[in-house]
Formats: structure tokens, C-alpha cells, sequence
């Protein structure tokens, strides 16, 4: 009595089981290799895809599939990250945390990141990874740049009222010739109220310093009260300008006679 042959296993099959035996779920088109040839492992790929057994990862890659309870499609059993930490690693590359991972993690973000973004080391990956529009966006993993500590405020040295007065009167009297000379007036007036804040009374300056001081200091100065602290100050740092300024006309007249 004649057994019947058992009908031998075509390539999908044969590709179906060294799936099922393979640990991991990210498989390669070598995988299969030895199956038979490119065009025909190609052809039994794509029916295992149709049939939702597989899911196309990348150009070559495939990952293990399993219908969806959700919408009975094909999907994954692990996550996007997962599978490309495994395809990666079949590749020659490292996942490690993203850059705003890291500085997630760290605290020093409340950006939560959104997963598409994976930092790898080693062999440069140009393959997109992902399905169904889902791709994964790479990165090259660089050390973090260091903190920058906190730069140190200068110690600056109390000066006395008369100095700060003298420091906006040099202010004033600097001479504006163009937009060049007019940033260093605003700069010589922002390290003049720095200072100012700094001085200190001295037993030998009137009172009146300390009103004129404050008053130049004020936000609400108007033009006017600027005028008159002014010309007190340059009275006091200057006086030989009244001098100079009176003698003028006289020496006018004289030319003219």
C-alpha cells in the first residue's frame, strides 16, 4: 500500500516558521537568505504583509504583526521605540536619549517630548523607520553642553555722592557726534546709576547732593529739574565754563571796538 507524499512546503511557509522560531520581532530581509532567491523571498514578504502577518518597518526591515483589538488592523506587539531600538542595534547603532529627553529628565525642560526623536551613536543610519506615516525622526547623540554658571556679580567699591554726582555730569557733558557716541552716552548713564546705588554720604557734601542724586536717579525727572540739577553741577565740577561764558561777550565787544 502506497503512502501519499506529503506535498512539499512552498517558500512562505518555510519563511512563516524561521519567523516563529526567531526571537526578537524585527527581521531582515538576510534573514531569509538562504531561502531562495531575492526576487521570490521579495514576492513572499509582500503576500505575509497582505495577510497581516508582517509589517514593513523600513527599506528591508519587517516587524512581527498582530491584528489590532482596537480596529482589527495589523499593528505591532512592542512599541515604535522599542522595535527601532532593536532594528537599530541589527544595524550597528546605539539608542540613546534625545536631547530634550535629556533635558527632560533632568528638569531643566517641562517640554515633554513626543518619542519621534532618537538619538543614536555609532554608524550613521540614512533609513526612515516607522509605518503607516509614523516615522521616526534620528539624531547624532553629542554630550550635553555643561551648564553655564551664573556669572558673578561685580563687587563694586562705595563711592561717595559728589562721585556719582560727577559721574552723570560726565554724562551730560560727553559730546554726541553720532549713533557711535551716543550708545557709549547710554552706557556711561547705565554704569552711572549702578554706581549710584553704591553711594554713600560723606560728612563734608550738603545735603542738597543727596536730593540731586536721587532726583537723577528718578524715572519721573522731568526736563526742567534736569536742566537746574545741571547747571548746579556744572558749577561744581566746571566752574571756569561761567567763567569762560561771562568773559565772552566782553571779548566780542572789545574786537568790535
Amino acid at each position: 500500500m502506497k503512502t501519499s507524499a506529503k506535498n512539499p512546503e512552498n517558500l512562505e511557509e518555510r519563511i512563516t516558521k524561521r519567523i516563529a522560531r526567531k526571537r526578537g520581532d524585527v527581521f531582515m530581509r538576510e534573514d531569509f537568505r538562504d531561502l531562495g532567491s531575492s526576487v521570490q523571498i521579495g514576492r513572499a514578504l509582500r503576500a505575509l504583509i497582505q495577510k497581516g502577518r508582517l509589517l514593513r518597518f523600513g527599506y528591508g526591515i519587517y516587524v512581527r504583526a498582530e491584528l489590532s483589538p482596537l480596529d482589527g488592523k495589523p499593528a505591532p506587539a512592542k512599541t515604535v521605540r522599542e522595535l527601532a531600538t532593536e532594528a537599530l542595534a541589527r544595524l550597528g547603532a546605539e539608542v540613546t536619549e534625545s536631547r530634550a529627553e535629556r533635558a527632560y529628565n533632568s528638569g531643566r525642560s517641562e517640554q515633554v517630548p513626543t518619542g519621534r526623536v532618537i538619538a543614536i551613536r555609532g554608524k550613521r543610519i540614512r533609513r526612515k523607520l516607522g509605518y503607516r506615516g509614523r516615522f521616526l525622526i534620528f539624531e547624532r547623540a553629542r554630550p550635553d553642553r555643561p551648564e553655564r554658571r551664573p556669572r558673578k556679580q561685580r563687587t563694586l567699591a562705595p563711592i561717595t555722592v559728589r562721585e556719582a554726582l560727577r559721574l552723570f555730569w560726565e554724562v551730560d557733558r560727553y559730546p554726541i557726534l553720532g549713533n557711535e557716541d551716543r550708545r557709549a552716552s547710554m552706557a556711561m548713564e547705565k554704569e552711572a546709576r549702578v554706581r549710584a546705588a553704591t553711594a554713600k554720604a560723606s560728612p563734608d557734601d550738603p545735603a542738597e547732593f543727596g536730593q540731586w542724586l536721587a532726583a537723577l536717579c528718578s524715572e519721573r525727572l522731568s526736563s526742567d529739574e534736569y536742566d537746574d540739577i545741571m547747571e548746579k553741577l556744572y558749577a561744581l565740577f566746571d566752574p571756569m565754563r561761567d567763567a569762560a561764558e561771562a568773559e565772552a561777550p566782553n571779548l566780542v565787544d572789545t574786537g568790535r571796538k
